[in-house]
């Protein structure tokens, strides 16, 4: 979700991330959340604008897990990270936060239509480069740093995500 309209004019797109691909979400902006489903296990997510940014979640079945798509200053535009939404009330960005609430009163559901398939078949080669660049940036990181980017298994809530 991204609750906020910081850099509202500008445009994420986010994707998960397999391998040596990635599959287009959809297009999240400001005030915007969007849902996708898979399976338990590790997934690698990626929020794309000016630059590319990565999340890990380690996902249980049948559990919600919630992601902030934060917008931070850019060289030419704004620039997004990913950042986890934890269970627990110590985190910084948690889901007891009373602003939490009203993040998801706050923000729309939006789902991947045609022109959004259309835009990112005339975008995907330079989404695909922003990956490998970004990635290699990645995988460089700390295992810290990459710590301070993953949603755990005990973030879940056995919460629907309803639109």
């Amino acid at each position: 979700m991204r609750p906020s309209s910081y850099g509202g004019a500008i445009q994420s797109s986010v994707y998960e991330v397999r391998g040596d691909s990635q599959e287009f979400l959809g297009i999240v902006s400001a005030k915007a959340r969007l849902a996708h489903h898979v399976p338990a296990g590790e997934h690698l997510f990626m929020v794309v604008a000016e630059n590319a940014d990565f999340m890990v979640a380690n996902v249980e079945s049948g559990k919600t897990y919630y992601t902030l798509v934060a917008a931070r200053p850019g060289v030419w535009k704004a620039r997004f990270s990913l950042i986890p939404i934890h269970n627990d009330p110590a985190e910084k960005y948690n889901l007891h936060d009373p602003q939490f609430a009203s993040w998801v009163k706050d923000t729309h559901f939006v789902e991947l239509l045609d022109s959004g398939r259309e835009w990112y078949k005339a975008h995907a080669d330079n989404i695909s480069q922003k990956r490998r660049d970004y990635m290699a940036k990645w995988d460089a990181r700390s295992p810290e740093d990459k710590k301070q980017q993953t949603l755990h298994a005990r973030d879940g809530v056995d919460r629907p995500v309803s639109p």
